[in-house]
């Protein structure tokens, strides 16, 4: 994975090859070594989370001697999971929308805070919301972005994260013809949460589906909460449609459609990691 994005090396033949006797506003742009984890935008953070990083997008490097990577306190950060987002208790689905920073009064072209945005994460489907950098998200460990999208408020993506525990739930697949059953367990000896028939092709990889029995086996035994409003389609995820039908959860996605039997009380924390289980679906990363 690059780390260290060297500035480009100097042209005097510029990027048409007649030279740059002309009319130049290049003073006016950063044109040094950037950092790799450093992401400023969307773009970069994708770039970042799956190794594509490339020069241009990124916060300046910050070592008074560039390239010597392993011994930036940056880095270190990053492989021991400092500055992560204080991620909300109860949910594993954040909704991110981009704040652009407010323009400098008196700046012109050099104004630090073009081109720059803070986050605001809000917990899924409803809580307090909370102020993080790109950076922050690029130092959380096991999160996964959804792609990007545009709306009256701007842009937003999601975020949801990996469950830890689904390295201990379990999933019991059987095929009947055209449907797959699928039976969720938190833990091997634990009671089922819930039960998924697939009719038609099956989407569901079984990593999908342990953080799913996961999620509902976090609050599993508790007591029924609010029931939660259902919506057709979680914002920015076009391809996907969900539905409430004779007390189960429908997932209808390219003419696929899945059926599921909650053997958890269906509410805002049932309905939070049906949301989640939804985005890991159909996730950028």
């Amino acid at each position: 994975m690059p780390i260290f994005l060297e500035e480009p090396s100097y042209g005097p033949g510029g990027p048409d090859g007649q030279g740059w006797n002309r009319l130049s506003l290049n003073a006016h742009f950063d044109q040094r070594h950037q950092c790799g984890l450093l992401p400023i935008n969307f773009p970069t953070l994708f770039e970042s989370m799956t190794g594509r990083q490339r020069w241009g997008g990124y916060e300046r490097c910050r070592q008074l001697a560039p390239g010597h990577c392993g011994e930036c306190p940056i880095q270190r950060r990053h492989t021991e999971d400092q500055g992560a987002i204080a991620w909300p208790d109860r949910t594993p689905l954040l909704l991110a929308r981009v704040r652009p920073l407010a323009p400098t009064p008196g700046a012109l072209f050099a104004d630090p805070a073009s081109g720059r945005s803070t986050l605001e994460l809000r917990p899924w489907p409803g809580g307090t919301a909370v102020e993080a950098s790109w950076v922050q998200v690029r130092n959380t460990p096991a999160l996964r972005l959804s792609w990007a999208w545009r709306d009256a408020e701007g842009e937003a993506f999601w975020l949801v994260r990996n469950n830890p525990a689904a390295a201990d739930a379990v999933v019991r697949s059987k095929k009947f013809g055209a449907h797959t059953r699928h039976s969720l367990y938190s833990l091997e000896d634990g009671p089922r949460v819930a039960l998924l028939t697939c009719r038609g092709s099956c989407a569901h990889a079984s990593s999908h589906l342990q953080h799913l029995a996961a999620d509902l086996g976090v609050h599993a035994g508790r007591s029924p909460g609010c029931v939660p409003d259902t919506t057709e389609r979680l914002p920015g995820v076009r391809s996907i449609e969900l539905a409430q039908k004779d007390g189960r959860s429908v997932i209808r996605r390219h003419g696929a459609e899945t059926l599921i039997a909650w053997d958890v009380p269906f509410d805002e924390t049932t309905a939070a990691a049906l949301a989640a289980h939804t985005v890991r679906l159909t996730s950028a990363t």
